[in-house]
């Protein structure tokens, strides 16, 4: 066994919703929905997978390394310069890379707790120590608490809006409270991967804040609304100096030209992302009433998941709905539970149903 870096045995490995054809050999079952990763229940659309069936005769290259097109799409859909724009391997590529560039051995990083489980995997990889907020009383991020407990060390603040895996949200107004209330050389990174979906009055895109602050990063991602969860696409957008500065960190090629095909063709398509908003907000609140009508407390969500609180039965509960052939994610005292397509919510509320008998 070679010898390796010590602070790996601290880092947690990313542990993802199971694969579908794993529950199938495990439980003998031959008809499963994944609802447990937050991915789009609708695949991409027709134009897209035409893109990308076009591009495949062309990955014997390597692809555009700076991917050009794809940041002047981001650019035009944005509407900012494309110098603002720094593209990678999915959002949570970008989120470990800038983690990378900005925390070391001796300084801090914060976010809140529960919230996206690369921000603690990130700050160990870094070598940096985590110090984590508990959410409110109303499952958000306490701002406020978060700014008391930054340090002279801290290097990193992660504000997850929406929050994963709570899908709460906190206002544009608030966010900008802690921009104000942190030093100016401290970096505020807001990761806004459900961002497309928040449907909420008070909730606006932190991408002003990051334009105007050279301190501040927005992440955002492909993943989601837009289906291309499999090409792994996201995008960052800040100072054109500050972006610049991480590029060090990223290996090279990192996003594929099937990726790059894919979003680029899907930014033209961006007319059609308002049904989709709809339509994951009705699947929202339909799942919010059924699952909670036994009981249970489903927080309030903007983006397309709801989380459902079950205490010490989460884990046990999430096991028998596997049985059941619904792939759910325990996360905590809650379980996550995507919005699927309505044959699937419906599938879910009646596995739900039986498992909390």
């Amino acid at each position: 066994m070679p010898k390796l870096r010590s602070e790996l045995s601290k880092v947690p490995v990313y542990t993802p919703g199971k694969p579908i054809d794993e529950v199938m050999r495990q439980y003998g079952l031959d008809d499963i929905i994944k609802v447990a990763s937050n991915e789009s229940p609708v695949p991409p659309w027709p134009e897209v997978q035409a893109a990308i069936a076009a591009a495949a005769g062309t990955t014997n290259r390597y692809p555009d390394m700076m991917a050009h097109d794809l940041t002047q799409a981001i650019a035009g859909y944005h509407d900012i310069d494309p110098e603002q724009i720094w593209v990678g391997a999915g959002s949570t590529q970008l989120i470990t890379l800038i983690t990378l560039a900005a925390a070391e051995p001796g300084t801090t990083t914060v976010f809140a707790d529960p919230s996206f489980v690369v921000y603690p995997i990130a700050t160990l990889l870094a070598g940096a120590e985590a110090i984590t907020v508990p959410l409110d009383e109303n499952h958000r991020h306490d701002l406020a608490a978060m700014a008391a407990a930054v340090r002279e060390d801290t290097r990193v603040v992660y504000v997850c809006n929406p929050n994963n895996p709570t899908g709460t949200h906190v206002s544009a107004e608030a966010v900008a409270g802690l921009v104000d209330a942190l030093p100016s050389d401290m970096l505020i990174m807001v990761d806004e991967a459900y961002g497309e979906y928040v449907t909420a009055p008070d909730w606006s895109t932190a991408i002003p804040l990051a334009l105007e602050h050279s301190n501040v990063v927005v992440t955002r991602t492909f993943s989601k609304i837009f289906g291309l969860a499999g090409l792994r696409v996201g995008y960052a957008i800040g100072a054109p100096r500050t972006l610049a500065s991480f590029l060090a960190t990223q290996p090279p090629f990192s996003v594929t030209i099937l990726g790059q095909a894919a979003a680029v063709e899907a930014l033209r398509h961006t007319d059609r992302l308002e049904q989709r908003v709809k339509d994951n907000q009705l699947g929202r609140e339909w799942l919010a009433a059924e699952l909670g009508a036994g009981g249970h407390q489903v927080v309030a969500s903007q983006a397309n998941f709801v989380w459902v609180l079950a205490g010490d039965e989460a884990t046990a509960i999430g096991e028998r709905m596997l049985e059941r052939g619904v792939i759910v994610r325990p996360m905590g005292p809650g379980i996550r539970i995507s919005v699927g397509t309505e044959s699937e919510n419906e599938r879910v509320v009646a596995a739900w149903n039986a498992a909390t008998r």
